[in-house]
Formats: C-alpha cells, structure tokens, sequence
C-alpha cells in the first residue's frame, strides 16, 4: 500500500488508472478510503492505494511522468457552474463574432 496526493480534477478512477493501471480497482481504492466512488476528491489531500499488479506495470509508467497523470473532473468556474465547449450557449457565454 502507499499514498498518493491528489492533483486537481482526480476522480477515484483517475487514481486507479494511474496507481495501478486499472480503473476496474476504483471501487477498491473506494473502500480503501471509506468514500465512495463518485465522490469529489479534494486537491492536495492524500488517498491511499494497494500495490498495482504486475501484469499493468507498463500502464503505471505511463502515468508515472506528471504530464500524463489523468484529471477527468468535471470544471467550475468560480460561480460553481460548470464550464468548457461542451456548456457554452450561443449568444449567451458563446459570441459569434
């Protein structure tokens, strides 16, 4: 087992893949940490982990160098509404210029 920190925009799965490369063990590490696997992890906090099995080794590291490590939260902005293309509107957040 070891401990990992938590970068921003982590998911429990995001750990999975990049501690053991293998995002079928979320619920695992999920049971680890008494949370559950949807829950919004906190930037900077510690999350512990069991050892990653062999066989994935070359998954882990891939996502050992910090420009590969995996952040597939949802973003907010600073009013707590989620942001990105994907929730513009047109002539709303959207110009068209």
């Amino acid at each position: 087992m070891k401990t990992v920190t938590i970068l921003e925009g982590q998911t429990v799965t995001d750990i999975a893949l990049q501690e053991l490369g293998d995002a079928e063990r979320s619920m695992e590490i999920a049971v680890m940490n008494n949370i559950s696997i949807t829950d919004d992890l906190i930037a900077g906090s510690f999350i512990n982990v069991p050892d990653y099995d062999a066989s994935k080794q070359n998954y882990v590291q891939l996502f050992a160098n910090s420009a590969n490590k995996p952040a597939s939260a949802d973003s907010f902005d600073e009013n707590g509404l989620l942001t990105g293309i994907g929730y513009w509107y047109l002539e709303n957040d959207f110009i068209i210029q």
